[in-house]
C-alpha cells in the first residue's frame, strides 16, 4: 500500500521465489503510463515482450538494469535516466535484475499521439516510423541524465489531479513537457538560446510555408546568415535531420493525407508537393513508406 499510487489505476501485484513485483497502469487511448516497482531476493532473468510494436520512454528512477533488446543487442538502464525505445511485437528482449530494489515508469505512445509531436520535432520520425513498419529490429535513441525539472514531472504525473475531466488534458500537457525536455537535452547546449537558433527556428517556418515550392539550400543558409556548411550542420544538430530531410519530411507528410483525402493524380500530387516529376515523387515516396503512392492509397482506403 506503501507504494500506491493516488490515481485509479489498474494493479498488479505478484509474488515469486526470486521476490515480488508491482506494476499500476493509467491507461489512454494515445498513451499507457506504468509504475514499476520490483524487490528481488534472488537474481532472476525476466523477458519483457509487447504484444504490438511499441515505442516507450522508460525513466529509472532506482536500480540499473542490465538489458537486451531484440535486433540491437546489450544495453544498461542506468538509475536516473531516461529514453526512447521502440520495442517490436512479440520480440525476444531481456533483463537481468540482481538482489535490490528497483523503480521505473514506463510510458508507452500510440503512433497518432507521437505523429501530433514529430512535426514539431522530427529528430524523432525515424523512431516513429519503425513503429509505423512494425520493424523486427529494436532501435532506441540516446539515454539522457534526469535533472530536477524531468523528476519534477514525474512527481506531478504520479500527483495529477483526482478530477477525471481535468486529469487526460493535464497528463497529456505532462507528457508534452517530458519529451519536450528530452529532446532539449539532446540538442547543443549552444542551439538551445540565442540569435542562432531564432534564425534557425525562422527558416523552419518559411519551409514549413513554401515546402511546395523550389528551395535551395544555399538560399536558405543566405536567409539564415550563415554559411552554407555550418548552416547545414548548425540545422541538423538542432532539428535531428539535415535541411534536406526536412523538406523531405514535410513534402511526404503532405502527399501521404493527399492521397488518403482527395481524388488527386499521382501526378497532380507530386506536383503540389514541390517534385518536379511523378517519376522521382514516386521514388521518393516508396523509399519513405515501402510502396508505391498507389498502393498506399488502396491499402489505406480499402
Amino acid at each position: 500500500m506503501q507504494y500506491r499510487i493516488p490515481l485509479p489505476a489498474e494493479t498488479k501485484y505478484v509474488e515469486a521465489p526470486f521476490g515480488s513485483y508491482i506494476t499500476q497502469e493509467i491507461k489512454d487511448p494515445d498513451w499507457v503510463i506504468c509504475w514499476q516497482q520490483c524487490f528481488i531476493r534472488e537474481r532472476v532473468r525476466l523477458r519483457p515482450s509487447a504484444s504490438q510494436p511499441m515505442l516507450a520512454m522508460y525513466c529509472i528512477l532506482k536500480g540499473n538494469v542490465p538489458c537486451r533488446l531484440q535486433g540491437q543487442g546489450k544495453l544498461m538502464l542506468i538509475e536516473k535516466e531516461y529514453g526512447l525505445y521502440y520495442i517490436p511485437s512479440q520480440s525476444q528482449n531481456i533483463a537481468d535484475l540482481k538482489t535490490g530494489n528497483y523503480e521505473m515508469i514506463c510510458i508507452s505512445f500510440s503512433p497518432s499521439f507521437f505523429s501530433k509531436y514529430i512535426s514539431r520535432h522530427p529528430s524523432f520520425e525515424e523512431i516513429h516510423l519503425q513503429q509505423q513498419k512494425q520493424a523486427r529490429k529494436g532501435t532506441m535513441l540516446p539515454a539522457i541524465r534526469m535533472d530536477n525539472p524531468d523528476l519534477k514531472i514525474l512527481k506531478e504525473i504520479r500527483y495529477c489531479p483526482s478530477d477525471e475531466t481535468a486529469r487526460k488534458t493535464f497528463l497529456q500537457g505532462k507528457l508534452d513537457d517530458l519529451l519536450t525536455l528530452y529532446f532539449n537535452a539532446l540538442t547543443p547546449k549552444y542551439l538551445q538560446n540565442g540569435e542562432l537558433t531564432k534564425k534557425l527556428r525562422q527558416v523552419c517556418i518559411y519551409i514549413q510555408n513554401h515546402y511546395h515550392k523550389t528551395l535551395n539550400i544555399a538560399d536558405l543558409s543566405k536567409q539564415a546568415g550563415m554559411h552554407i556548411n555550418t548552416f547545414e550542420r548548425a540545422f541538423k544538430e538542432l532539428l535531428g535531420t539535415s535541411p534536406r530531410g526536412y523538406i523531405e519530411h514535410l513534402r511526404m507528410k503532405k502527399a501521404a493525407l493527399l492521397l488518403l483525402q482527395t481524388t488527386l493524380s499521382i501526378k497532380d500530387i507530386s506536383t503540389n508537393t514541390g517534385y518536379s516529376g511523378a517519376n522521382y515523387f514516386t521514388a521518393v515516396f516508396r523509399k519513405r513508406y515501402r510502396c508505391s503512392p498507389r498502393e498506399y492509397r488502396k491499402n489505406r482506403l480499402s
